[in-house]
């Protein structure tokens, strides 16, 4: 009986080679997929897939076909060049499967109806620019102190030269150093003996502390 017959329809392999139908304007778009073809003309040509990123119409379609005719290798140069692509004046090799996932801008008008249906066609491509990479999120262990050189940081301490150090206990530190005397650290030959920290504090006494009244 009619109508109850199930039949398999294969969609696997289906591509549209039609596409959509999106208004006339610049859009930003990704090569879904290329594959080589044949025009109805019976000349080699590429058909390719671009896939609109963002904006009100992300995700339609539009098919372009770039056939390899003498008077139709400007259009395979332009878009070979908004990929950037070379395009030496010899024959090329090229791998049109590297082109999957390459970023472009395409302008778009409205083509002839085919099939009774009005299409979008490529009339340009213009190159995408490199969109800067998110700034990662910042490691303290990574953090980029370049433009501040006048602070140093500690290694043993972790304070941070540049913060005020309280009068008493800098007038404590650096009695320690002195009586420690010509044995203690501090009195080396070059006086390296002295941890860095030691050093840089020894060297923020500030004004009210009088090193007159220490006893050397």
């Amino acid at each position: 009986m009619a109508g109850k017959e199930n039949v398999v329809v294969d969609l696997t392999n289906y591509k549209d080679k039609v596409g959509d139908r999106v208004p006339e304007g610049r859009y930003r778009v990704v090569v879904e997929d290329a594959e080589k073809d044949r025009s109805n003309a019976g000349n080699d040509m590429i058909n390719v897939w671009l896939r609109i990123v963002g904006g009100e119409h992300d995700g339609s379609m539009i098919v372009d076909r770039l056939v390899l005719t003498e008077k139709s290798l400007f259009r395979v140069v332009g878009f070979m060049k908004a990929l950037g692509l070379p395009t030496p004046k010899k024959r090329l090799q090229v791998n049109i499967g590297t082109w999957v996932g390459k970023v472009l801008f395409v302008d778009v008008h409205d083509g002839e109806p085919y099939n009774g249906k009005v299409k979008s066609e490529v009339r340009g491509y213009e190159k995408a620019p490199k969109r800067s990479a998110s700034p990662a999120k910042a490691d303290p262990g990574d953090t980029d102190f370049s433009g501040l050189d006048e602070f140093t940081r500690s290694e043993s301490t972790g304070a941070t030269r540049g913060e005020a150090t309280p009068p008493e206990e800098a007038k404590e530190r650096v009695e320690n150093l002195l009586d420690a005397g010509p044995d203690g650290p501090g009195y080396g030959e070059t006086g390296t003996d002295v941890p860095g920290d030691q050093r840089a504090l020894a060297m923020e006494v500030p004004e009210e502390v009088n090193l007159d009244d220490l006893r050397l």
